[in-house]
């Protein structure tokens, strides 16, 4: 979700970023609109999508949309209306049920659409919605999202949407929930001729209108979460080209680059990713879109995870971590996000602590122990430990996305790594994504999922034979991180785990003493160790185990370090 390797340090400006919103002259978002993924009503909860059809017109001078929204429904509850969001700002000419015009109730971004006649379980209902307006401007995308009106050096309209954390809504009608993907949709967009319209999918057709526009129609063949479709239109050079994939399918690759940076793009391709595809496939198993594309596409704002056409916009700059780490966390999405998707906003980490963790492995496997160990302890400064990674209870975007789901959810699964082994780990993590551990050989379609975290904690506790409930309910159901007390005498060491709520915490340590390297585990909730003042001892050498040490400070002191950043 709102992603970028280091996103995490990006949001201590938060802050600032709501002071900009306060006093902007951009209208403030319905409540309801300016947050995705909340609970169904009971009439949205009545209709699955079947397919969305989005045909919109981009009038860049007056910065507006114009267009039709078209959802099919199927009828999972018996029902005379349904339900569809979208941003008040808009003014609604007309509504199709069927292609007949309908009655709708409209509060705020919420309308209620009735039917000709009650429909029951198994019916099929086609809705159009005519519709056009001045989009919500992003404030700070993708951050803040919206629509992001912007010009090349030239003056050449360039453009693009990121609403993550605001939902689909802000530009069309739609259920706006991560939990109703639609199985296909249909995408057509009108433009200048001076521009290109890139959006999710494989583009069908390119039409010519008149001397002054032209339309690019676009179809998605595969589930996506609806705010991952998004549209981009600028003067772009398409490149085009091919990679076999791990399962032995050819893979179309795209890379949308503004017209003077199509050799720099090139090169990203090469010198990048192509490499990164190969790390993610033999580690997890094949890209889950090779049917579609592999995309990505030059935005004026940094990135966002938009399925089979990534957002980038980090000015193709090489970085200290020797590879684009955005061109890296943004195709990390296509499988934490995109393939396997949280059932909740409350199991967002399953999104981001991973996307984050898989940066520092690609360091590992490209540069070995120092990179990785160096990446992971960047993080750990990073940690504010605030709030639980998973928090309780309906929440909101803003909730979710709390920093320390990339930090703290990648420190967890480098803990677990170590604590399980490798071999284990990463079958755990197939099986997650895939329903299977044995994943080289699927072929496309690749099915998408919903999973939560409880459903990780069953995997790993069935793989391993084990029961690791305990390391989850530390790590991410508490704000606090688990303290290693030390009492030290003449002759002894003991250690003991102080965690909050007083929770159990079997967790074993590495310990080096006088260079002599063990792993030792808890007897009776502590540790012995009998050592000589002169002893030199070190607790954890290797920093394996995500806990408490005074180089980060505590709550209190991390959030208002980050405020004051702001």
């Amino acid at each position: 979700m709102k992603s970028t390797f280091k996103k995490y340090q990006s949001m201590a400006v938060l802050t600032g970023v709501m002071m900009l919103t306060a006093c902007s002259s951009v209208p403030p978002l319905d409540p309801i609109i300016g947050d995705t993924g909340k609970t169904f009503s009971a009439i949205a909860n009545s209709t699955d999508v079947v397919s969305y059809g989005l045909h919109l017109e981009v009038f860049p001078d007056s910065k507006s949309i114009a267009g039709v929204g078209y959802s099919q429904f199927l009828i999972t509850q018996n029902t005379s209306q349904v339900e569809l969001k979208l941003d008040s700002r808009f003014d609604i000419s007309q509504i199709l049920v069927d292609e007949q015009m309908a009655k709708y109730d409209r509060l705020g971004g919420v309308i209620t659409i009735q039917l000709p006649s009650a429909k029951v379980v198994g019916d099929i209902v086609n809705v159009a919605v005519h519709y056009a307006g001045k989009p919500h401007i992003a404030l700070n995308a993708p951050w803040s999202g919206g629509f992001v009106w912007s010009e090349t050096e030239n003056g050449t309209p360039w453009i693009a949407t990121a609403v993550q954390g605001e939902g689909c809504d802000l530009f069309w009608p739609c259920k706006d929930h991560f939990a109703d993907k639609a199985d296909t949709m249909e995408i057509s967009l009108t433009v200048p001729q001076t521009v290109s319209a890139v959006t999710n999918g494989i583009l069908m057709s390119t039409v010519k209108i008149d001397d002054k526009r032209h339309t690019f129609n676009w179809q998605l063949s595969v589930p996506a979460s609806d705010y991952n479709i998004a549209l981009n239109i600028g003067p772009y050079t398409r490149i085009q080209q091919s990679y076999t994939s791990i399962n032995g399918e050819s893979v179309p690759i795209e890379f949308w680059a503004l017209n003077e940076n199509a050799a720099k793009a090139q090169s990203l391709i090469n010198d990048d990713l192509l490499q990164q595809v190969s790390f993610y496939e033999e580690l997890l198993g094949p890209y889950p879109w090779g049917n579609q594309k592999l995309g990505f596409v030059e935005t004026p704002h940094l990135g966002m995870e938009h399925q089979t056409i990534n957002a980038y916009g980090k000015k193709y700059l090489r970085d200290k971590n020797g590879f684009d780490w955005l061109l890296h966390h943004e195709l990390a999405h296509e499988w934490f996000g995109n393939l396997v998707t949280h059932e909740k906003l409350n199991d967002a980490w399953i999104h981001e602590g991973f996307g984050l963790y898989m940066q520092p492995i690609y360091s590992l496997y490209k540069f070995g122990e120092a990179a990785y160990i160096h990446t992971m302890y960047e993080s750990y400064l990073g940690l504010v430990n605030c709030h639980p990674v998973v928090l309780e209870g309906e929440i909101t975007s803003q909730q979710a996305f709390n920093s320390d789901i990339y930090g703290k959810g990648g420190w967890t699964l480098h803990t677990l790594r170590w604590l399980v082994g490798d071999q284990l780990f990463w079958q755990a993590t197939r099986q997650l994504l895939y329903g299977t551990a044995d994943t080289k050989a699927l072929t496309y379609p690749i099915t998408p999922r919903y999973r939560n975290t409880q459903a990780f904690i069953d995997i790993i506790n069935q793989l391993s034979s084990e029961d690791y409930s305990w390391l989850f309910e530390v790590y991410l159901k508490r704000a606090a991180l688990p303290e290693l007390l030390q009492t030290r005498t003449d002759k002894q060491l003991v250690l003991t785990w102080k965690t909050p709520d007083n929770l159990p915490f079997p967790m074993p340590i590495t310990i080096s003493i006088n260079g002599e390297t063990a792993i030792y585990t808890t007897q009776d909730d502590q540790i012995t160790l009998d050592v000589l003042p002169q002893d030199h001892v070190i607790i954890d050498p290797q920093m394996k185990v995500l806990r408490y040490l005074p180089i980060i400070g505590l709550c209190e002191e991390n959030q208002a370090k980050r405020d004051n950043r702001g």
